[in-house]
């Protein structure tokens, strides 16, 4: 169904890199510059009425990866890069991030999402897209049915050349909504920040 809302709604992209009314987009959300937002994570469930909210930073440098700095409610930095995940507390003890699948799963594909990797993207998803002036909305339906099952369906949106929502949904009653704010690009990320927030 969600699939089939998507097919309705949004134009499909067989090749979304080159397609004329998308790859300026594509091409300035992938560029390659340091960048920090902050974000606002909610998670619903289907057995609680109201969503679990977590703040935070997120924080992007193309030598070292992307670095998700939680505040709120509970401190811990979630470190994404060559060698993998990995899970960082406020006091610098460090561990490997879960290895389950799901986790896994939508933290990649999150990552793929805030680098805007789209040949990573294009690899596990389908792509459709959707115009409206300045804003724009993009959807990524799995194309393998287990990461499916995982993470359902990507919706990307923003304004102009800001990325400023990703909702994941698996079903009616269970979505993941990320908003992202205060967007500021070519941050110099100094030595002390680099080593608190990456590896």
């Amino acid at each position: 169904a969600l699939y089939g809302g998507i097919i309705e709604r949004f134009g499909l992209l067989a090749d979304p890199a080159h397609d004329p009314a998308w790859t300026e987009l594509f091409s300035q959300l992938a560029a390659r510059k340091t960048r920090q937002s902050q974000f606002e994570e909610r998670r619903y469930f289907p057995y609680r009425s109201k969503p679990v909210v977590l703040k935070g930073e997120i924080r992007i440098d193309p030598e070292h990866g992307l670095s998700l700095r939680y505040i709120e409610p509970d401190h811990r930095i979630l470190i994404v890069d060559e060698q993998g995940l990995l899970m960082r507390d406020e006091e610098g003890h460090e561990r490997a991030a879960p290895a389950d699948s799901r986790a896994q799963a939508v933290t990649s594909a999150l990552v793929s999402v805030l680098r805007f990797d789209l040949a990573a993207l294009q690899k596990s998803f389908v792509v459709h897209g959707r115009r409206d002036g300045k804003h724009w909305t993009l959807g990524f339906v799995p194309r393998d049915p287990t990461l499916a099952g995982i993470v359902g369906t990507l919706l990307v949106s923003g304004k102009e050349n800001r990325l400023e929502r990703i909702e994941m949904t698996k079903s009616a009653t269970q979505r993941i909504e990320i908003l992202i704010t205060g967007s500021r690009e070519n941050v110099m990320f100094p030595g002390d920040v680099i080593q608190r927030f990456f590896r």
